[in-house]
């Protein structure tokens, strides 16, 4: 026996490249099958892609763009309730989504949006005071002439 048989039989690659150990994946086509275990009081879920827009989500936005088009006073009572409900219900769904996040995540999301800010409001005031310069010195150079003449 030489050194690459038992090296091959030593070696054997089983499962699918990537693969997490005690994860098992279903081959399917289309939406994937909701996969749920639960580990140390802890619900994680998998698959999810490739579902389509409900029919509610889809009738909500028709009707805001309805009202965004044509004003809020072409919208029936009851499709402005409808409109609100959905967009209550969203919001509490991803206000909620956000308090499961681990502290980690939260810090990082935290720390990201503070940064965003600082770097807008910094980028604002460099271009804000450059044409505030740029329009004093053109008023000055008018003076400085009016003054010669």
């Amino acid at each position: 026996m030489d050194t690459l048989e038992v090296v091959g039989n030593l070696l054997a690659h089983h499962g699918v490249k990537g693969m997490k150990w005690g994860v098992r994946r279903k081959a399917t086509v289309g939406p994937q099958e909701v996969i749920i275990r639960d580990t140390r009081r802890k619900i994680k879920t998998s698959g999810g892609e490739g579902h389509p827009a409900h029919s509610d989500a889809v009738r909500a936005r028709v009707i805001g763009q309805k009202g965004k088009a044509s004003g809020l006073k072409s919208l029936s009572d009851q499709e402005l309730v409808d409109y609100q409900k959905r967009l209550n219900l969203e919001a509490n769904v991803k206000r909620l989504n956000y308090q499961n996040k681990n502290f980690a995540a939260k810090f990082v999301a935290n720390l990201l949006g503070q940064s965003g800010k600082t770097a807008a409001s910094t980028g604002a005031n460099d271009v804000a005071s450059h044409q505030v310069k740029k329009h004093l010195t053109r008023r000055l150079v008018k003076v400085g002439a009016v003054a010669a003449a």
